[in-house]
């Protein structure tokens, strides 16, 4: 999946109110929508840089070069060695600042959700509600799971009523707290992938506490263990005909019956699923637990069929 200009902004916003996004990085995502985050003030550009690192291991002793313009380019240059020259263009030196207040805002209306963001605690955001009535928090940087008194804070907000937070890529061992709280705690890659493009925000209402693992056909991704694990879509089929293994009676995947999704040898394809759990933050047990290995005859999903449910 193409990354989107809100994505790179979420991976971005890590930094906090110190969030910029450079020109060189910017310019790849230049068009409509960059031009309407402009306009909206989501980015607001800021005075071109006038510095540049100096260069590694050198002895000028200086702290950073100047940038002097050379008529449309622009250099930084090494005051002991012109090889260290640095030209630049116009865009090496545009920058803009993410607004965070118009990002939460962004999110909160690609969800789709009920009301208007707002910041409520130092670095916590409340989102809206879902259809099903869900208060939706957000946080941009991880750090902020530690702050004193977050889960009294939303649960305060929420009243007797249930809650998501939408964290970056957080680890169920950092936020273990909240989900041992009943707190559904997501990714940003989760809330793109999973209904952004389709403006259908289900995946922030967990589907039952039973379910285990989420099957999202049309992104091609499943929820396990509050993480997203995206597969591109000439894999995505082979993952399927392991779910629809595990949901029927006889729940062996054999290696023929996986190969005949691709015609690739079922060693490669299921060792290219593992290889995204673990991209996914997962370790490789982790990822030989979920999908098993049956020696000889071929490969099994181990979860319990009624706590799988697939998305259409």
């Amino acid at each position: 999946m193409t990354e989107t200009i809100l994505q790179l902004l979420t991976q971005l916003s890590e930094a906090g109110d110190d969030a910029v996004l450079s020109g060189a990085i910017a310019q790849s995502h230049y068009g409509s929508e960059f031009d309407r985050l402009l306009r909206k003030r989501v980015l607001v550009e800021v005075a071109p840089i006038s510095e540049w690192d100096v260069c590694d291991r050198c002895e000028c002793e200086m702290i950073s070069r100047p940038i002097q313009q050379n008529g449309d380019r622009y250099q930084a240059d090494c005051p002991l060695d012109p090889r260290e020259d640095v030209v630049l263009s116009a865009e090496d030196i545009r920058s803009f600042r993410i607004n965070l207040h118009g990002l939460a805002g962004e999110i909160s209306t690609k969800a789709a959700l009920r009301g208007h963001a707002e910041a409520v605690a130092g670095g916590l955001w409340k989102l809206g509600e879902t259809e099903a009535g869900r208060l939706v928090f957000l946080i941009f940087q991880t750090s902020v799971l530690k702050l004193e008194g977050l889960l009294p804070i939303m649960r305060r907000l929420s009243g007797s009523g249930s809650v998501t937070l939408v964290a970056p890529r957080p680890k169920a061992e950092s936020a273990a707290y909240l989900i041992d709280a009943g707190v559904h705690v997501i990714g940003f890659e989760t809330v793109f992938a999973a209904h952004c493009a389709s403006r259908d925000n289900a995946v922030l209402d967990p589907p039952s506490e039973e379910a285990e693992l989420v099957v999202h056909v049309q992104s091609g991704a499943v929820e396990w263990r509050n993480c997203l694990i995206s597969f591109p879509h000439q894999l995505f089929p082979s993952l399927r005909r392991l779910v629809d293994k595990a949901l029927s009676r006889d729940t062996l995947a054999s290696k023929a019956y996986l190969e005949d999704t691709t015609g690739r040898a079922a060693s490669d394809l299921v060792r290219e699923m593992r290889d995204k759990i673990v991209a996914s933050g997962f370790s490789q047990a982790d990822a030989k637990d979920l999908i098993k290995t049956v020696h000889g005859r071929g490969y099994r999903l181990q979860i319990d069929p009624l706590r799988i449910r697939i998305i259409e």
